[in-house]
């Protein structure tokens, strides 16, 4: 059910606070058509979005554009809080309409991932989405309203934040390696091509063993988990902007098969690539 209110276009919001005992990490890499703020309220997480790995610790607002693939997973499998929450942007768009001098989306476009807020702003930030909790749990055209209003509010109120950032603040979550780095780069450019963790540990003059576990001490997912995840963000655009085969596309995002493009297809997005197109096409 989570994961039809967050992949369906017929739902513009979403939102859920859990708290967890243990340990827990997505199964997988996934994607969708909807923005995402996740706020973390207890513990620490490992966020990977798009080609890169973050710690998030308490406090910290990860912010999530439409379409980026992204994955969270434990640390010590230690307990945790957290709310996160998926919106569309025909939610916002006829109260950012009154304020057309201000870009509310602005924040997910930035290439900033995270906000460490102060304890001023997580007390803010906490008031808003315990309402926006309440307001979810119902259908009624106040409670409509009242999530409307209150996510510009609490997309105003993290605007302001960044911008009052320092480059050392925007920068500090963010994990890097340079070989993890260049890896990733490598991936990027070659999906395409047969990769695999023999193909890219030669190709960096490590062994096999080291770059795997390299990889996975710095972002928590596996480096094949990671190739997977690329070919389908590259799957998803020609799926929306081509009229190319569902066979040809697993071809040419590097899929040896279609069947096995439409399993990973499926885990990633919730839809298979059939289902995906023709709620996703954009038509000329």
């Amino acid at each position: 059910m989570v994961q039809y209110y967050v992949f369906s276009p017929h739902y513009d919001f979403y939102i859920n606070k859990a708290q967890r005992s243990g340990g827990y990490s997505m199964s997988s890499f996934h994607f969708h058509k909807k923005y995402e703020i996740y706020y973390q309220l207890s513990g620490t997480r490992k966020y990977f979005i798009e080609d890169s790995a973050y710690f998030i610790n308490v406090g910290n607002v990860v912010l999530i554009d439409q379409s980026e693939i992204h994955k969270a997973s434990s640390v010590h499998d230690e307990p945790h809080a957290r709310v996160v929450l998926n919106f569309c942007e025909e939610l916002i768009a006829p109260v950012a309409r009154c304020f057309p001098d201000v870009d509310l989306l602005a924040l997910f476009h930035s290439g900033q991932k995270v906000l460490a807020l102060d304890m001023r702003a997580r007390a803010q930030t906490e008031e808003i989405l315990a309402k926006l909790v309440t307001a979810g749990a119902c259908e009624t055209p106040t409670a409509v309203a009242m999530r409307r209003l209150l996510l510009c509010e609490l997309l105003v109120l993290l605007t302001e934040y960044k911008a009052s950032q320092s480059k050392a603040e925007r920068d500090a979550a963010r994990i890097s390696n340079k070989t993890i780095d260049a890896v990733a780069g490598y991936v990027s450019a070659h999906y395409r091509e047969k990769l695999t963790l023999d193909v890219l540990a030669g190709r960096f003059h490590l062994s096999r063993c080291y770059l795997s576990r390299l990889f996975k001490q710095t972002t928590n997912i596996g480096v094949m988990e990671y190739v997977n995840g690329v070919r389908l963000r590259a799957a998803k655009d020609l799926l929306e902007n081509t009229a190319t085969p569902v066979s040809e596309v697993a071809q040419e995002v590097g899929y040896a098969t279609p069947g096995h493009f439409s399993r990973m297809f499926r885990i990633g997005t919730g839809l298979s690539p059939k289902e995906y197109r023709k709620m996703f096409r954009v038509q000329p």
